[in-house]
């Protein structure tokens, strides 16, 4: 009987987002409140800011990039520079989580 070792090649990348990272989460900014939902993807993560009450608009991307701060910053980190938002049927989404 022989046995053989198996090894993998893994790609560099973005590593996986831990499970406890992703979900959406209550953020209160500027008095209003927002439900951001940070979801893990194929190439790292994407935020989606929504208001709790009603939708947001398109001209409110730097609002919705200020409450996407919020939450990095409550997690000690910073929104990805990287994180490009576009927006989608009253919420913002943003390419990119937190680093």
């Amino acid at each position: 009987m022989s046995t053989g070792l198996m090894t993998a090649c893994v790609a560099s990348g973005p590593a996986p987002m831990p499970l406890a990272a992703s979900g959406p989460v209550a953020i209160s900014h500027q008095g209003l409140d927002y439900i951001v939902d940070l979801q893990p993807t194929v190439s790292g993560a994407q935020m989606t800011v929504s208001a709790e009450t009603g939708a947001l608009t398109m001209d409110q991307g730097l609002v919705a990039k200020n409450v996407a701060g919020a939450f990095c910053a409550s997690r000690r980190a910073a929104v990805d520079p990287r994180a490009l938002g576009r927006f989608v049927a009253g919420s913002w989404v943003f390419n990119g989580g937190c680093a």
